[in-house]
């Protein structure tokens, strides 16, 4: 009968435990071929340990394999997965992971060690940094589904990041998503006719009237080509876009398809201003540009950079900027001279241009298919939330001028 061991306290040692010099505890045990140890200071948390890994190969978990992978390890095995992301949106998600997950302590520990607490500790300091709630969307849309294909693989038993972002939206943490500024009409027309008066400035007008008079992204606009114009049915052709990203370590142009199936769409030119300056721009361009930019098979791009090449949104941003500085300046200057308030512009992107033309389609018609198509929304709900927010705020200024009309007694 083989001899019982016991530890310093006379309790008897299981097969596999043994009591080291130092006091620890420690458990061997085969997993296939190969010695594997556990450890612990205390002998009673050392079998819970047990106990677990018992469970564990009966339930099938590969608890022990997965102390050798980390959450950094699953991404690279979800990303290998995704064959059909466009290059754009896998070094989006690549640039995101680098920049915000990758040297987390949690993201390079054993799987089995990530905890919910480590999850919910992330998110809660991105906030802390400032991020809007809706941005965080995007971090917890790479850390749940590498933790998700984590538990099919049959490394841990759940999701230790399942409900942690939902609980946070619920609770209204974080800085609210930016409220969209949509020009007036009145700063729409400002802000149009101060480029066409310009001599610095007027060059931007073409770019500045279709953005502004159709609703594009700023990817779908630039990336227009004299092809995708159809002056005779006074239609434009959205099936492309032009980018610039990080891919495979360079920086450059890309063109890539829309994002959905919706983002390709014929949309009519609803203002005449649009035609004028796509046909006056067409005649011109080939004086203008001698040559011929050409990208994955698209040519005849209709704007261009001082240079004669690609427009990114970062150079409209910051044209804008400057003309709104400008614009501001000279109002001033006016408004004193006239005695009256200045009717200046509000910091805006590029983007906000196309929330002005949206808003404006809004106020024109209630026919949200229409709108919907128009804007090459995926989501259904996407119109309806925006039409919604704008006529309610139309509601709200209509209200306050019938309220200084009306008289009951």
């Amino acid at each position: 009968m083989p001899k019982i061991r016991k530890d310093n306290k006379g309790r008897n040692l299981r097969p596999g435990e043994t009591q080291r010099s130092d006091g620890n505890y420690m458990f061997v045990y085969m997993l296939g071929k190969k010695k594997k140890y556990i450890y612990d200071t205390d002998l009673a948390a050392l079998r819970a340990k047990e106990k677990q890994l018992t469970k564990d190969a009966d339930d099938g978990v590969r608890t022990q394999e997965a102390m050798k992978i980390t959450l950094n390890d699953m991404f690279k095995v979800l990303m290998d997965t995704k064959l059909q992301l466009k290059a754009s949106t896998r070094a989006n998600y690549e640039y995101l992971w680098s920049s915000y997950i990758k040297d987390e302590p949690f993201a390079n520990t054993p799987l089995p060690n990530i905890r919910k607490s480590d999850i919910l500790t992330f998110y809660t300091k991105l906030l802390k940094k400032g991020f809007a709630i809706n941005s965080l969307e995007s971090i917890n849309n790479l850390v749940h589904p590498a933790l998700e294909l984590a538990v099919d693989d049959d490394y841990i038993r759940k999701n230790p990041s399942k409900g942690v972002y939902r609980s946070l939206k619920s609770e209204g943490s974080g800085k609210p998503a930016k409220t969209r500024i949509a020009l007036t009409k009145e700063q729409q027309k400002n802000f149009l006719r101060f480029i066409s008066k310009s001599p610095m400035y007027s060059h931007w007008l073409p770019v500045m009237v279709v953005l502004l008079g159709t609703g594009l992204r700023v990817g779908e606009c630039t990336g227009l080509t004299k092809n995708d114009v159809d002056l005779e049915n006074n239609t434009i052709s959205v099936n492309h876009n032009l980018i610039y990203r990080v891919i495979d370590g360079k920086a450059g142009f890309h063109i890539t398809t829309p994002k959905t199936a919706s983002g390709t769409r014929t949309i009519p030119i609803l203002y005449p201003e649009v035609a004028e300056q796509l046909r006056a721009l067409i005649e011109v361009m080939d004086a203008l540009y001698p040559e011929d930019l050409v990208m994955n098979g698209y040519h005849g791009f209709l704007f261009r950079n001082r240079s004669g090449y690609f427009l990114s949104a970062h150079n409209i941003n910051r044209a804008i900027e400057r003309i709104s500085i400008a614009y501001n300046a000279e109002e001033m200057d006016q408004a004193e001279l006239e005695d009256r308030e200045p009717s200046l512009l509000p910091h805006f992107s590029v983007h906000n241009l196309r929330h002005t033309f949206c808003t404006r389609l809004c106020e024109s018609t209630n026919d949200i298919k229409f709108i919907q198509q128009v804007m090459g929304h995926a989501d259904f709900s996407t119109t309806m939330d925006i039409y919604t927010h704008i006529t309610q705020e139309n509601m709200k200024e209509k209200a306050e001028v019938i309220k200084g009309h009306l008289v009951l007694i």
